[in-house]
């Protein structure tokens, strides 16, 4: 259910602007309504909260409760960071995203990647403020908007929502897995460089979209800083040293911890790989994604 006003207002235009990057959940907004709590509420229910856990280890009953901790907020950040990035980044609108004012309704789905489908756990996004802050004059007159000064306070506040919506998250995780509180803040940084990364190539951007995510996750005294989250280009050439062509990839600052389940088994760009042995593996799937594009040619 929608706000009975709602015409026209900014944060509704942006939202339908991007529905077309929605189409494994729904991002709405509008009034609470039966089926659905807050974000606040389902951090704060510790048998809530316990579920999510076992339905991460359900997937392998050895998991221990840090890789369970790692996974649930590693999915919980895939719904947020798809559901508020696009709005920063194409729309200049950052939502009111304390957890009081945002309202989930989970789900469990299948999804398909890379040709194998996969059990997934998913969440409708609703916000329940109208507020909004944004870099737009052409916004910053309506009733419900803070403007803000330019592009790089936009990115500040939208990190501030970050850390204001993740803490109770991140607090109610480590006590209850006993994974710190800084490795649970370096895999949401990573979910906001990689997401961001992903936005702006959709929105051919890939250039401003980097430098937006690294004001965002690279602020000093912020939780989300570490010194190992960055990007890199890496540059995949012919027998002949010629150039086929160029990618940007996210170096991870956080891990995962599936290797603790899967022994040896390490994330593409894994804050525990080396570099070298990093960009040689990417460099060899690249070769692999290319030749199947162009037929071995």
């Amino acid at each position: 259910m929608r706000f009975s006003d709602q015409v026209h207002h900014p944060l509704e235009k942006a939202l339908d602007a991007q529905k077309p990057l929605w189409s494994e959940f729904r991002v709405e907004y509008g009034v609470m309504e039966e089926g659905w709590t807050t974000a606040r509420a389902f951090f704060d229910d510790t048998t809530a909260v316990d579920a999510f856990l076992e339905y991460e280890r359900s997937y392998n009953r050895h998991m221990d409760d840090k890789t369970c901790a790692a996974l649930m907020i590693i999915d919980y950040c895939y719904v947020f960071m798809l559901a508020t990035i696009p709005l920063v980044a194409a729309s200049g609108i950052v939502p009111d995203l304390a957890p009081e004012h945002v309202a989930l309704r989970m789900f469990d789905d299948r999804h398909e990647h890379d040709g194998e489908v996969h059990n997934v756990r998913r969440a409708d996004i609703r916000y329940l403020s109208r507020c909004f802050s944004t870099d737009r004059a052409s916004l910053g007159h309506h009733p419900d908007a803070t403007l803000l000064s330019g592009q790089g306070a936009l990115c500040d506040a939208f990190r501030v929502a970050i850390e204001n919506h993740f803490s109770v998250l991140v607090e109610a995780l480590a006590k209850r897995s006993g994974l710190g509180r800084p490795a649970l803040w370096r895999l949401v940084a990573d979910a906001v460089a990689g997401r961001w990364l992903e936005v702006g190539r959709h929105l051919n951007c890939l250039g401003q979209a980097r430098q937006d995510a690294m004001r965002v996750v690279k602020h000093t005294g912020s939780p989300l800083y570490n010194k190992q989250l960055h990007f890199f280009d890496l540059t995949l050439h012919d027998d002949n040293r010629k150039p086929i062509g160029s990618w940007t990839f996210r170096a991870r600052g956080g891990c995962c911890r599936y290797y603790t389940v899967a022994e040896g088994a390490l994330c593409s760009t894994c804050v525990l790989k080396s570099p070298a042995i990093r960009d040689a593996e990417l460099l060899e799937k690249m070769r692999k994604h290319v030749a199947l594009l162009t037929g071995g040619q």
